[in-house]
């Protein structure tokens, strides 16, 4: 684009030139050229700054890390990689018969103190026993009954189920593993079928141009030679950049902290059902201010022949 630009600044110049007979010398040519390089400075920094462009655009997408509710060795996988599933559905099964044996054991111990209840409490409207027994036995029916819930859901947790709609990818369990209720050791990752979300980031300086609403477009070197219409849904007003957590550690100044990126969220203006785009691509985006509009048309060009170079990637 700039090559363009510098072809069509020099045929204006000689063209200038021949019309009012302009001698060619070294106050002439420094003319020429110092004022080709502001001309492109000033179009090019404006472009930037009123209608910038991102190259760190993504779309993302959310996981759940499944992880077991109980300790035991995997018997049998359900999921099957990349296969739609929906909620409920069983994604493995961990042996089951400790957790079952603890439920027949607690309830066996339920039915007879519920049994040694009833009699003491017989006993007692015969005037044959005390109300401390009564009470032992409504209080161990109780424990009982906590210990029951308790199991019983030790008992279902050897079902791991699928939380919403979504796949499961990536599998690497295996049966005869041992799951463990651990959060740092997912036995696999669950893949939600929410739409994904496309953020781009921007540097700092063009901020003030960047609004909600504002049009943009997007490419993706998976689908060379479109460029797809978009707006500007959301800013997000942090950066991970100066997050402070929690910590013994107190806040240092440190000066090579990177700067850090605007992310901005952008939908899409039109269908994209026609065209394979796999969650975590890639893309660039540019978004169009209201001002100094009279040189978005660079930025599109500019867009678009970025769009076609992914046509000539070579591997």
């Amino acid at each position: 684009m700039e090559v363009l630009l510098i072809l069509t600044y020099l045929s204006i110049c000689w063209v200038i030139f021949k019309i009012f007979n302009i001698s060619v010398n070294k106050w002439s040519l420094t003319t020429v050229v110092l004022g080709g390089v502001a001309m492109l400075g000033i179009i090019l920094g404006g472009m930037a700054y009123f209608h910038p462009a991102s190259l760190s655009a993504r779309s993302y997408f959310f996981t759940t890390p499944i992880v077991s509710n109980v300790r035991g060795k995997v018997i049998e996988i359900n999921a099957i990689p990349n296969v739609r599933l929906k909620t409920g559905e069983v994604l493995c099964k961990i042996d089951p018969i400790p957790f079952q044996a603890k439920v027949d054991n607690i309830k066996a111990q339920l039915g007879l103190v519920r049994k040694r209840l009833a009699e003491s409490k017989a006993l007692v409207a015969a005037k044959a026993g005390n109300m401390f027994d009564v009470e032992r036995y409504e209080a161990d029916v109780l424990s009982y009954e906590a210990q029951l819930v308790d199991a019983q859901f030790d008992l279902d947790s050897t079902i791991i189920k699928a939380p919403t709609d979504g796949f499961i990818t990536h599998l690497r369990l295996r049966p005869g593993m041992m799951a463990v209720p651990l959060p740092m050791a997912p036995i696999m990752t669950f893949v939600h079928s929410d739409e994904p979300i496309y953020i781009a980031g921007f540097s700092q300086q063009p901020m003030q141009n960047i609004k909600v609403g504002n049009h943009a477009e997007m490419l993706f070197p998976g689908i060379p030679g479109r460029v797809f219409q978009c707006r500007v849904a959301q800013i997000i007003d942090v950066l991970a950049e100066g997050q402070l957590a929690p910590s013994a550690a107190m806040m240092s100044l440190k000066p090579n902290v990177p700067e850090g990126g605007i992310m901005v969220r952008v939908e899409f203006e039109e269908d994209m059902s026609g065209f394979y785009l796999p969650t975590g691509s890639i893309g660039t985006v540019a978004v169009y201010s209201e001002r100094w509009h009279h040189v978005t048309i660079i930025r599109k060009i500019l867009m678009r022949m970025k769009s076609w170079q992914n046509f000539a990637r070579f591997h």
